[in-house]
């Protein structure tokens, strides 16, 4: 429909100017910021697929799914550890110009008056205090509790997918095994979603909303929450959304990037939040509270990717922001906001900063009445998700992932219709460095991992994979990659040509 346009990343709103999200798969915070027409971020507790029951190890489930408190908490990560001590940074003024002031639980300032218990307000003068900012003026701070709080976030996100975009969005992923035929992502995107969120932050509305279990009683996660959350407002504040990059179109991979960005910074005032102000008692409640949540299921119709999607924004932006803060301080992270990494690949290989992908030579269309439907990046990060799960099935992923994802240089999907049939292609770039696995034998080897009933033969220079739901050829002119997919081999070679 239309010419070729950029548009926001598989699963994420469409209207949002910026977005980030990330699952709390087996207990991991996540945020979801959504910036349409002002901030929106939410952050949800999202516990592990699999069974109801905690595990025989609870801690393991939380380490291996909570990402960067759990790393803190029960981890031994370097690199998390040392972001999560504020005396491991620099020492220089933080970006007020001054040094940020000891955390302390004593009354705030700035306390909203609804605080009976003062615990609001301590959050804030402690958040305010490690970032080296304060928050002109306080957001309206909603401390909510069960229902009330789901329907607050379901009329706040019931706009963030237009059925037109859902069902490009199925065809795509479907296409490309990210999830199985039938998911319905409408339910997945809203409905869960809005059951889950334990935080917002409406930017423009200067609103921040906190799932509690009781108001006059903030538990340690929920403070940790609510710090969370504070640092986005502080960051908006004070320095806006990540800039956008004026050469050549929009691109969704770029603002992926800029959300990692985002969430990083506010997951690295989390950890530093976690580990300076809770004493060593409500760090254990806090592990309880997290080991609790691995046992449970709500996200549980999510697959690898879509959990992979939601996770991104705060696992690898942690990591990145992490080093940031490291080199230089919160005033390296806000100047991150003004020269935002230009792929998701710059935030997976940091040496990468400033470096801005190649395009890839155009796909063609699959011809006769077949229809243009959509065409957007396709990053380094989404080729990983891929790849560490081919068909939805972790054992099934590639080896080398992270060596074979540095092989990108630039990606774009392309999604054509004909009814209710799909058409799907993808035009990829090798970066072409020697001793990294090349990036056709990678796409070759994950199709056939992900489609293992496909029958695979060689035409010439292409590969071609027969199977029972779809058809797909591969070829690999010089460093582009071109895969198409279709109902017919003839469908699919037309898209590579």
């Amino acid at each position: 429909m239309g010419s070729a346009r950029s548009r926001r990343p598989l699963a994420l709103p469409a209207a949002a100017a910026a977005v980030a999200a990330v699952a709390v798969v087996a207990g991991l915070l996540a945020t979801l910021l959504l910036w349409a027409p002002g901030p929106r971020s939410a952050v949800l507790l999202e516990p592990a697929p699999g069974g109801v029951h905690p595990p025989a190890d609870p801690h393991a489930a939380v380490r291996d799914q909570l990402g960067g408190l759990a790393g803190l908490l029960i981890g031994d990560d370097p690199l998390l550890r040392a972001c999560a001590d504020p005396a491991a940074g620099p020492s220089r003024p933080g970006p007020a110009g001054r040094d940020p002031a000891p955390a302390t639980s004593g009354p705030a300032r700035n306390a909203p008056a609804a605080d009976r218990s003062g615990q609001v307000g301590a959050v804030i003068a402690q958040t305010e205090a490690l970032r080296g900012r304060e928050l002109r003026p306080v957001p309206e701070i909603r401390l909510l509790v069960g229902q009330e709080m789901t329907e607050q976030v379901a009329e706040f996100f019931a706009d963030r997918d237009a059925p037109v975009q859902i069902d490009i969005d199925t065809r795509a992923l479907t296409a490309l095994g990210a999830i199985s035929p039938g998911t319905d992502l409408a339910a997945l995107r809203l409905d869960a979603f809005a059951e889950q969120v334990s935080g917002y932050h409406l930017g423009a509305a200067g609103l921040i909303g906190i799932r509690v279990g009781n108001p006059d009683a903030l538990s340690p996660l929920e403070r940790v929450v609510l710090a969370h959350e504070l640092e986005h407002a502080l960051s908006y504040q004070h320095v806006g959304r990540p800039a956008e990059h004026r050469e050549g179109e929009a691109s969704a991979d770029a603002g992926r990037a800029g959300s990692a960005l985002v969430e990083g910074s506010a997951a690295a005032a989390m950890l530093q939040y976690a580990h300076t102000v809770l004493t060593l008692s409500e760090q254990l409640t806090l592990r309880a509270e997290l080991a609790v949540r691995a046992g449970q299921r709500a996200l549980a119709g999510y697959s690898p990717y879509l959990l992979a999607e939601l996770r991104f924004p705060y696992l690898a932006g942690l990591r990145y922001t992490c080093q940031r803060w490291l080199d230089g301080g919160w005033a390296a992270v806000e100047a991150g906001y003004r020269d935002p990494p230009a792929s998701t690949a710059a935030v997976l290989f940091p040496d990468r900063l400033g470096e801005r992908p190649r395009r890839p030579a155009a796909l063609a269309a699959p011809g006769g009445s077949w229809r243009h439907a959509d065409t957007a990046s396709f990053g380094a990060a989404e080729l990983e998700w891929l790849l560490s799960a081919p068909g939805g099935d972790p054992d099934a992923g590639l080896d080398r992932v992270r060596e074979r994802v540095s092989a990108w240089d630039g990606g774009r999907r392309t999604v054509w219709t004909e009814r209710a049939a799909s058409a799907v292609g993808l035009a990829l770039v090798d970066r072409g460095e020697p001793g990294t696995p090349p990036l056709c034998d990678t796409v070759r080897r994950w199709y056939a991992a992900a489609f293992p009933l496909a029958t695979v033969d060689h035409d010439g220079a292409r590969v071609r994979f027969d199977g029972r739901r779809q058809d797909a050829v591969l070829a690999c002119p010089g460093v582009q990659v071109r895969l198409g997919i279709a109902p017919t081999l003839e469908r699919a070679a037309a898209i590579v040509d």
